[in-house]
Parts: C-alpha cells; structure tokens; sequence
C-alpha cells in the first residue's frame, strides 16, 4: 500500500470508527472552518466540501435543516440557492467552544475556587443552569453546590445572564484547603467530574489517531492532496471535540496521574499543524458565500493551538 492508499484507508476507518451525527458534523465544519470566514456558506458548498467522506446531499440538507430548527443556523435564500450561517445563538456557543478546543495548554491555576449555590432555582430551570454550568467545568460537589477551579467570574455572570438565573444564585470564592485535605480532595474531584470516564475518551482518541502521525511524515507533499488535508482536520477536530468539550480542563494539580489529556491536545496540535493550510484551500476552492469568495480567515484563526502556519 502507498502513503496515498494508507491516508485514503486512515479516512475510512475514521469514517466508520464511530455513528457520525450529522448536526454534530456540520457544527464541527462550522466551528473549525467557517466561523472565522464570515460564518456563511451555500448548502451546495457543504455538499461539495462532504461528499469526498461519502456523505450525501441528503444527509447536509437534514442536518442543514435541523440547526435551523434549533436556531444554530440562520438561513437566507437568494433565488433558489439557499445560504447557512452562524445565528448570534450558534456563533456565541462557537466561540465559547473555541477557548476549550484550541488552546495550547492547561490553564494557569492560581488555587482559587469557585463555588455556586443554587438553592433558590426552580426545578427544570436549575436543570438547564447545571448542564451549561457543567459543559463550562462546574463540577457537582454536592447536590446544590458546584465548584470549579479553573473558570473565571466575568464568564460564569454573563452564562448565568443570558440564562437569566444571575440574580437567584451566590457565589463564593475558595482558596485550596490545607495539605491535609489535599488526597480527600484529589479523590472527590475523579468521582466529581467523571475523569475515569473522561480519560477513557482521551485514550480511544489517542488509540484513534496516533497511527496517522507517521503517515504524515512520510507522505510525499503531492499525496496531501488539499481535499485529503480537509478530511483529515474535520474528522480530527470532529472527535477531539467530542472529547474536550467535556473536559473541565482542571488544573494540573488536581488531576490523576495517568491523565491522557496533554497527550491527546499535542497529538491534535501535531496533526492539526500539518494540514491547516491545504485544509484551508480546500476550504475557499469548493465554498461560496452570498457574496462571493469566503473571505481569509482573520488573526484569531492563526493564533489557534499556540499557532499556526500561514498558508
């Protein structure tokens, strides 16, 4: 088999590795490829950019269709071409994603907690609060107190704003308790945030895509091709994604030992390194915007995972 055939047969098996959603799918392209491009794109496009990972047009319109629906996606039809784009919902979900996904490293720590009380929430409200909050980092110490030690104020007041629960909750800040809580503490947090669970993802990520390291070394410039470089960064942030969007990112302290974390976001970063810049043609040759060309992507693009190549 030659690196063409190894690549073609790597994209297969990451096809079927796993059921792909297509919403799911459609948001990961949104998110990693259009959301620093103005965020819109013909249905056509979407079609075009999929159809090489054997993905139809049927299966682009529903999923199309349904991030409508959910208000993800707005649509504006010109004629009888019908353009998606990020809705202000799907662009602030996005660039919420964004700050967990691409970051280069754990964040600093500097001991600080945060906790929240929601006593006084109404039942299915606290509900929705406790999934967002938890989709943030919040872990559930007890069952009307959440910590985090890694999240910042500003950000949890304006989630709790928009939810409109700021006023019916209190806060407090905590410093880490004393050398003798240390282990009890480290033992709460694995039970807490589900991190048996979490590292096991981790490590079907790593068990995944650590076999296409070598094969992009020794690939010949010519065989990453740009669609082959498209198919593997979409699929490659698809299931990353998946993974760390779960992830607290705690800090590194309060972590198990055999955390696969930092392994998993380098190896993303080595691949993702790699194929950005053929990725990213692909990307401008087969997509078109109401207006014309998509535009280049802007200086947050090349700022993701500590950086990137300029095309």
């Amino acid at each position: 088999m030659n690196h063409m055939e190894k690549l073609d047969s790597f994209i297969q098996q990451a096809v079927t590795a796993m059921p792909i959603s297509g919403t799911s799918l459609i948001a990961s392209l949104y998110g990693d490829c259009l959301s620093q491009r103005s965020g819109e794109v013909w249905l056509g496009s979407v079609a075009a950019l999929l159809e090489g990972l054997g993905f139809g047009e049927r299966f682009v319109r529903t999923a199309l269709f349904r991030l409508n629906k959910e208000e993800w996606l707005d649509v504006v039809r010109i004629g009888r071409r019908s353009f998606y784009r990020l809705s202000d919902k799907g662009l602030r979900l996005t660039r919420r994603a964004e700050s967990k996904i691409y970051r280069a490293n754990a964040p600093e720590w500097d001991g600080t907690w945060l906790l929240l009380l929601s006593e006084g929430l109404e039942k299915n409200t606290l509900a929705e609060v406790k999934k967002q909050l938890i989709w943030q980092g919040f872990g559930v110490l007890a069952p009307s107190l959440l910590a985090s030690p890694s999240q910042k104020l500003a950000d949890v007041q304006s989630l709790l704003h928009e939810a409109g629960v700021a006023e019916n909750v209190i806060f407090f800040e905590a410093h880490s308790p004393l050398a003798l809580s240390r282990a009890a503490l480290r033992e709460r947090v694995e039970e807490c945030w589900h991190l048996t669970e979490q590292n096991a993802m981790y490590e079907a990520f790593i068990t995944l895509f650590r076999p296409l390291l070598p094969l992009l070394r020794d690939a010949e410039p010519d065989e990453l091709t740009p669609e082959r470089c498209f198919q593997i960064r979409l699929l490659l942030i698809h299931f990353y994604r998946r993974v760390v969007l779960k992830d607290p990112l705690l800090p590194e302290e309060l972590l198990p030992a055999h955390w696969l974390g930092q392994t998993a976001r380098q190896l993303c970063i080595n691949i993702y390194q790699r194929v950005a810049p053929g990725a990213q043609a692909f990307v401008s040759e087969k997509s078109e915007s109401s207006v014309g060309e998509l535009p280049a992507p802007g200086p947050m693009y090349y700022q993701r995972f500590g950086g990137l190549p300029e095309a």
